[in-house]
């Protein structure tokens, strides 16, 4: 359901306007106004809340402050949901109640003992992780030139260069060093050898006089030279192979050291930053909202809604603190103001997790009907009446189970489990109602399923054999379903006072009946069923008919008549209930009848468990998607506004 709010004007002497608004802030449960538009336009005779010129520093000084928290929280590489809520709510509420300069004093302090070290121990941690990833793209191109490098002897009067060349152009190196001869004056020599099958390495070895051209000639022709880093720059590259190594070797353990410094002081500060940070972003955002208040040359007025079972407590904190100096007024909420109403959704706890399938959606409109108990009750039924299967639900049970089990510390996977779990449930119910446990297993190969026999209706329902009355069972879900649409629609209408809505979805209501009543009522078989009362009956559904286009055209226009027709395909939208289902089974029973002809156990049990996973994968992602589909745009568009 939608939480009853009440809106509150708050209005007072402007010498206690902060001092309320912090209670307010303390108290957390009204929800501003921005009342700047209604200034502006001349609605309310108010002027805007000044900001003070003091105030303007304090923001400039905790923005630069922050700015500073955030880094060093950064730095510090720790998840915000590591920190103890009762200690963190604790501290926020010891900081909050420190005065301006007191809560800049307290920052200061704090920035003394942690921002440089914290800075430095993060920028050495970043410089080694960065020197072990340069090493790291290093290694295996020294690890294929060294071989070649300890078979040459260089002296002081040499120089040398390491290429590697693929080897398709191994060719290319005859002519570089015909190039490189005529500019040495043949005081060059090339070596080089096959590393892999793929890459051919070389090392040029030429008279350090010619350093300069030989460097120029090579960085004109873009060959691949091996530059490495400036520390090994200097060494022969059998020299630079070794301290590479030797320094890999050595840089985690500096590395580690480092981590162990930043995740004491991390152990040490980060609760209590990370509630400065929360502090400064709370205190920004109340000067941010200074604006948004009105005030005349004595006053202060606040706007806003609170939910009506908080309207109490905040009333009797205001009067324990002001007496009669603050005035709290509940205003009616107008169906005009509806939209801009804050919403809030509380549900009972086996209902709450479709919140978030619902947010998909969007927030419902304050006023309007909430749909999140519908969504449990018409997500799973959809999704179990597509699957079907005992064998396949079981499973999903099993794995609904287990990630609950495994991931209890994660909210989300809580979350999405606590939506899956009655999907799954009604999975294996309406696998009893099909009796389908992987297929035919259970009806055609065990021999376990017996009819029973409930006045005029026989269980199991055989959904392969009875393909027309499944078909019909789907449509006639998508005919009470959107129906239900409609009849919400109208009473969401009436709730907001939109008596458009009301007309054009009174109009759809007649004529979703009256055309079906109409036709089936001229049928040769409905005069076995009614008898002289046929023409009656055909008479209503001509007149449901009627007077449904001339509301639905009086209430939506041109619109209104289009969506009259159209919702006729809403409905037949819900063949999809047993199209998607059956192909499912249909496809089951393929796979044991192929599993049965094999004739071979072992092959047998390969094919079943590779093609029944198959199914399994497809039948627990397809038939959401068309469960959802069902439900937000054949069902919902008839009634649900956002907010």
């Amino acid at each position: 359901m939608l939480v009853p709010m009440a809106k509150v004007e708050i209005i007072g002497p402007k010498n206690l306007f902060f001092d309320v608004l912090s209670l307010l802030h303390e108290q957390g449960s009204l929800h501003i106004e921005d009342l700047t538009k209604k200034i502006q336009t001349g609605e309310l005779p108010l002027d805007r809340m000044d900001v003070h010129e003091q105030q303007d520093q304090d923001r400039e000084r905790m923005e630069e402050m922050l700015i500073r928290v955030r880094a060093i929280l950064k730095a510090l590489h720790r998840a915000d949901a590591s920190i103890d809520p009762g200690a963190r709510h604790t501290e926020y509420d010891r900081l909050w109640k420190l005065e301006g300069r007191e809560l800049a004093e307290e920052i200061a302090g704090v920035m003394v003992e942690v921002e440089d070290r914290t800075s430095s121990l993060a920028s050495a941690h970043t410089s080694l992780e960065s020197e072990l990833a340069l090493l790291a793209r290093y290694e295996p191109i020294l690890h294929k030139i060294q071989p070649l490098a300890r078979q040459i002897v260089t002296t002081g009067a040499f120089d040398s260069v390491a290429l590697l060349v693929e080897r398709r152009y191994k060719s290319a190196l005859e002519q570089l060093k015909e190039e490189l001869d005529k500019l040495t004056k043949k005081q060059c020599e090339i070596v080089s050898t096959d590393v892999d099958e793929d890459t051919t390495a070389a090392i040029v070895v030429f008279a350090k006089a010619y350093s300069e051209p030989v460097h120029k000639f090579l960085s004109m022709e873009n060959v691949n030279q091996i530059r490495l880093p400036t520390e090994f720059q200097d060494m022969p590259f059998d020299a630079a192979y070794d301290a590479l190594l030797a320094r890999r070797k050595q840089l985690p353990t500096e590395r580690d050291e480092i981590s162990k410094e930043l995740t004491a002081m991390s152990d040490r500060w980060y609760l209590r930053l990370a509630t400065i940070r929360d502090v400064l972003i709370d205190k920004l955002d109340e000067i941010a909202a200074i604006p948004k208040f009105g005030r005349t040359e004595y006053a202060f007025v606040v706007g806003g809604w609170t939910p009506v079972s908080e309207l109490p407590g905040l009333r009797k904190q205001i009067n324990e603190r002001w007496g009669g100096d603050i005035i709290i007024d509940q205003t009616e909420i107008s169906e005009k103001e509806y939209d801009d109403t804050p919403v809030a959704l509380k549900n009972p706890a086996f209902i709450k997790p479709f919140e978030s399938l619902l947010s998909v959606y969007g927030t419902p409109k304050y006023g309007t009907i909430d749909p999140t108990w519908m969504l449990f009750l018409f997500y799973p039924l959809f999704f179990g009446m597509i699957v079907g299967d005992v064998g396949y639900g079981l499973i999903m049970l099993a794995i609904v189970i287990w990630l609950r089990v495994k991931y209890q510390d994660k909210p989300m996977m809580q979350l999405a489990t606590s939506v899956l779990g009655p999907a799954a449930t009604m999975v294996v119910a309406f696998g009893f109602i099909y009796a389908e446990f992987f297929g035919d297993v259970a009806s055609h190969y065990l021999d376990w399923v017996q009819d029973i026999h409930i006045g005029a209706l026989t269980l199991p329902f055989h959904r392969v054999e009875l393909v027309e009355v499944f078909m019909l069972l789907a449509i006639a879900v998508g005919f009470l379903q959107v129906m239900l649409g409609l009849v919400l629609g109208i009473i969401n209408g009436v709730r907001t006072k939109h008596i458009s809505h009301v007309y054009e979805k009174s109009g759809m209501l007649g004529v979703l009946i009256g055309l079906p009543v109409l036709i089936f009522a001229g049928l040769p078989v409905a005069a076995t069923f009614l008898g002289s009362a046929g023409l009656w009956v055909q008479g209503l559904g001509a007149l449901l008919l009627g007077v449904g286009f001339f509301y639905a055209i009086k209430g939506g226009k041109v619109i209104g008549a289009i969506e009259s027709i159209l919702q006729f395909s809403n409905v037949a939208s819900y063949i999809r209930i047993m199209a998607v289902g059956l192909a499912g089974a249909i496809f089951a029973d393929a796979v044991n009848g192929i599993v049965a002809k094999t004739g071979n156990i072992v092959i047998g049990a390969i094919i079943a468990i590779f093609l029944h996973g198959l199914n399994f994968i497809i039948a627990a992602f397809s038939p959401s998607i068309h469960a959802l589909r069902l439900n937000f745009l054949e069902f919902f568009g008839k009634f649900y506004e956002t907010g």
